[in-house]
């Protein structure tokens, strides 16, 4: 069963597929170079760009409530997004470091909002549309990587504070990182959400252009030697390989040149990364030291869960002089760090609740299956990194959750177009 579409917002002439989107453009942009304007704002610290531009979309979203309710995409898996907001608005009740949690909250009504907003600026957009936007989108998170990368001025790190000779400030430039989103395993995360979605669409609409971008960001993926990131995509790459073998597809539809065009996008982005850095810490990514030091957070995390194991410290909070403890580097891990075993549970089982939605909806739609797998990759990288907890970062987790879902209810209420052979 579909869901019926949102009748178009007042005031608006043109047909909900071929208006233009020019906020959502923009907040597009934002999101792919969230810089901040304000670094010692009461209650919040930092202010972005991505930020304001949210606040105006909010106040928009509210207006449109004068005219109707809101279109939430598929209400199961809205529900599923709003359920780690509100608990971590509850744990304002117990709480160690109300600012800590207050914060945290104010993330997650961020995400609600960028979630809604994408929803509704792509309600009645053909897939094709949107997968427009999730390329342009994935490029435009490349570009201030590689501009960093290649010292260009204006593009170096916005963390402050940083000495030019620490091991942290070195990284930015050995390995592809982002100025505003930070090191390379957050570039390398968001980045992460897009690769099965391009190269899924390039190779069933036999469009180059979407298999380029999928190329390009596959290599910029391989580029920021995220060991956790380049897990998730291959472990997610099997389990889908291994469904489709399962369901004894054609040999003719096995993307065998695709899958050759990839590996070697990501062998030659390494060698050219060599080649631009010859400093590379290409092998200390196979030593396990980070490895032994994360394993070390967990064990310090399992001992401070067990002094509160029934609430926890609060969302955002960590346990009084462990202040390394608010990034165990274990999104499971953390939510019963915050909300203590029970709700923590309950959190965690939500994340992979919204992977489960999107594999429910295969029959409906063969991209919600894309969008399952490249749900396991994300919750593969929840296990080994810090990724959900970053401020930025889980508003850009709903944005691209927003994208995946007006791409499938999209594909969902338009026929499947015949193959057509794009052009780079």
């Amino acid at each position: 069963m579909t869901t019926a579409r949102a009748p178009a917002r007042r005031g608006t002439g043109a047909a909900p597929g071929t208006r233009p989107r020019v906020l959502l453009t923009l907040v597009l942009i934002a999101a792919a170079m969230p810089m901040r304007v304000a670094s010692s704002v009461p209650w919040i610290n930092s202010v972005s760009v991505l930020d304001i531009l949210l606040g105006v979309v909010a106040i928009t979203l509210f207006v449109d409530l004068a005219f109707g309710p809101l279109d939430v995409g598929y209400p199961k898996l809205f529900a599923l997004l709003c359920i780690p907001a509100v608990v971590c608005g509850m744990s304002m009740l117990w709480t160690q470091d109300p600012g800590a949690t207050f914060r945290a909250t104010i993330v997650y009504a961020e995400g609600i909002v960028a979630y809604l907003f994408v929803v509704r600026e792509l309600n009645g957009a053909s897939p094709g549309r949107v997968m427009t936007y999730i390329r342009r989108y994935s490029l435009l998170l490349v570009v201030p990587a590689v501009l960093l990368l290649l010292r260009v001025p204006g593009f170096g790190p916005e963390e402050t504070g940083l000495p030019p000779d620490s091991d942290r400030y070195l990284s930015y430039y050995t390995r592809l990182s982002h100025p505003a989103l930070g090191p390379s395993n957050n570039l390398a995360t968001v980045l992460a959400f897009f690769v099965p979605l391009l190269l899924y669409w390039g190779h069933v609409r036999h469009d180059r252009r979407f298999t380029l971008a999928g190329c390009v960001t596959l290599a910029a993926v391989v580029c920021t030697l995220s060991r956790g990131v380049l897990l998730g995509l291959l472990t997610a790459a099997v389990l889908a390989g291994l469904g489709s073998l399962l369901r004894r597809q054609h040999a003719g539809s096995r993307p065998a040149g695709k899958i050759v065009a990839a590996v070697v996008s990501a062998v030659v982005a390494v060698a050219l990364l060599y080649r631009l850095v010859p400093d590379t810490l290409l092998a200390s990514r196979f030593s396990l030291a980070n490895v032994f030091i994360r394993s070390q957070f967990a064990v310090e995390a399992v001992e401070e869960i067990a002094e509160r194991p029934v609430l926890g410290y609060g969302g955002g909070a960590a346990p009084e002089g462990m202040w390394f403890l608010a990034r165990v580097h274990n999104t499971y891990l953390q939510q019963m760090l915050y909300f203590g075993v029970p709700l923590g549970l309950f959190v965690s089982s939500v994340l992979i609740g919204t992977a489960v939605f999107f594999f429910s909806r295969w029959r409906t739609s063969a991209v919600a299956r894309v969008v399952g797998f490249t749900l396991i990759a994300q919750l593969f990288v929840f296990a080994v990194e810090s990724s959900f907890e970053g401020t930025v970062l889980r508003v850009l987790f709903y944005l691209s959750i927003g994208l995946a879902t007006a791409l499938v209810r999209g594909s969902e209420e338009t026929p499947a177009a015949p193959p057509h052979r794009g052009r780079i």
